[in-house]
């Protein structure tokens, strides 16, 4: 009974350890990304910079696999989580009103490389509603979602593989109320497995948020 419980303890421990273990450069992303989020919020146009420079060193790429599985909605008026679009904002320019479009050109000119960058993709969620993703990876997973300004999320995550894989991460605090941002990280094995991701809209606005990832 002793060693059962000394396990249970060791495989509780290790699973706390992978849901808070990221990388340096996947925090900087997040932190730049929640940067940007309050200084947008505040017209702090020194902070939109600042936020705008910290997502330049990272070399940050878009989240070209992220596959949405519902409709995903009307990005213009809403925070786009992008280093240009950021010093777009910071001179005034008004891009907000562009920003569909905007973000649909950086999933084409950008893309997605295969060299460790942190990739990210600006996504929305209608009031009250949730939006529902999925892509494919394997290893050390690191995920997290940044909401807007007023914005409060809650994440699902369900991973799988054709091997019997079937876990599930999802967010154990504050899931009806939300959270402004939310991560969390976690280990697969090596091979194809399914990630689904869904973000839920806790909030009576719609709202943009980004999907950041390693």
């Amino acid at each position: 009974m002793k060693k059962l419980t000394f396990l249970f303890f060791i495989a509780t421990a290790a699973t706390v350890m992978a849901q808070n273990d990221t990388t340096t450069s996947f925090e900087s992303v997040y932190n730049a990304c929640i940067t940007l989020r309050d200084a947008v919020d505040r017209s702090d146009s020194a902070d939109i910079m600042l936020a705008a420079t910290l997502l330049r060193n990272e070399n940050v790429c878009t989240f070209g696999a992220l596959e949405c599985m519902d409709d995903e909605g009307d990005l213009d008026g809403h925070l786009i989580f992008d280093e240009d679009f950021a010093d777009s904002l910071a001179h005034g320019r008004p891009v907000m009103l562009q920003a569909n479009s905007y973000n649909r050109e950086l999933e084409t000119v950008r893309g997605q490389t295969a060299d460790g960058s942190i990739l990210t993709k600006s996504c929305f969620a209608k009031a009250n509603q949730s939006v529902k993703y999925r892509f494919e990876a394997s290893g050390h997973q690191e995920l997290a979602v940044v909401a807007e300004a007023g914005g409060l999320v809650t994440l699902k995550i369900h991973v799988t593989n054709n091997r019997g894989l079937n876990v599930r991460y999802d967010d154990r605090k504050d899931v009806s109320k939300g959270r402004p941002q939310r991560k969390a990280s976690f280990d697969m094995p090596e091979g194809r497995n399914i990630v689904e991701l869904e973000v839920i809209n806790t909030c009576n606005k719609d709202i943009s948020f980004v999907v950041i990832s390693n």
